[in-house]
């Protein structure tokens, strides 16, 4: 493994918060919310219903923290001089920017995996064992477009703006993106714009898989517009602004 990956991976490891808010809290809220909402199901067929599109929900909401706050943290970094003594060793700066990417990509996969888990084993989710492997894959290829957008705002933003900024969006992108609750129980102008998040075409793909069907053409083209718009625009904010830049 290359150093400076396996160097930014036990950084990452050793945080509790990300280890609480990407991997516990979303197998909690898999279990609270399904017994909550499928309990008031009045047959077995509604609550395997709620209980697989929960768990698909809260997949895609602890992934979507892991990568968002994994790839932020380029803009910590900048602000404490550790990419400026990057700089001075043989490590090209494409380099340190490919390990962001594979970080962030690496850390949302911990939280598919143990929801996943709790999914099965405790809300009784029952798929075929190639599902299972299809919905983890299709969401962990899915949470790059998380990875871009989080290297978007960390090359963007200072460390505290970076810092409360992935905060709000993270939630808006978990709300709006019909994330904590069905989008069909929003008002019709929220259902449209639900369509205008890459959460919600995230949460489709995971939802098509978990049905047994492949992903439908939409959420894929439209998950990988996002993905595209935002690493072309952090590739823009990063020429223009390097990383080890202190400020500016």
């Amino acid at each position: 493994m290359n150093p400076l990956l396996a160097f930014q991976l036990r950084r990452v490891g050793r945080n509790k918060q990300y280890l609480f808010f990407t991997v516990l809290l979303p197998a909690l809220f898999t279990i609270f919310i399904t017994k909550i909402i499928g309990g008031q199901m009045g047959d077995a067929a509604g609550y395997d219903e709620v209980a697989a599109s929960v768990m698909v929900s809260m997949m895609a909401y602890g992934a979507l923290g892991a990568a968002l706050g994994a790839t932020i943290r380029i803009s910590f970094d900048r602000a404490s001089g550790w990419l400026r003594q990057l700089r001075i060793t043989p490590v090209p700066q494409t380099q340190v920017f490919a390990v962001d990417v594979a970080v962030g990509a690496i850390l949302a996969l911990p939280s598919l995996v143990v929801v996943a888990l709790v999914g099965r084993f405790v809300n009784g989710v029952q798929l075929g064992t190639g599902t299972w492997a299809v919905l983890v894959g299709v969401l962990w290829a899915g949470s790059i477009a998380f990875v871009a957008l989080g290297l978007l705002i960390g090359l963007s933003l200072e460390e505290k703006a970076a810092g409360g900024a992935i905060g709000i969006l993270g939630t808006m992108l978990a709300a709006l993106g019909g994330l904590w609750w069905p989008v069909e129980m929003f008002p019709e102008p929220m259902q449209v714009l639900a369509w205008f998040t890459p959460s919600y075409w995230y949460a489709e793909m995971g939802r098509d898989v978990a049905a047994g069907t492949a992903p439908a053409l939409l959420p894929v083209v439209a998950l990988t517009a996002f993905t595209a718009v935002f690493a072309a625009l952090a590739v823009t904010v990063a020429r223009r602004r390097p990383l080890h830049a202190v400020s500016g």
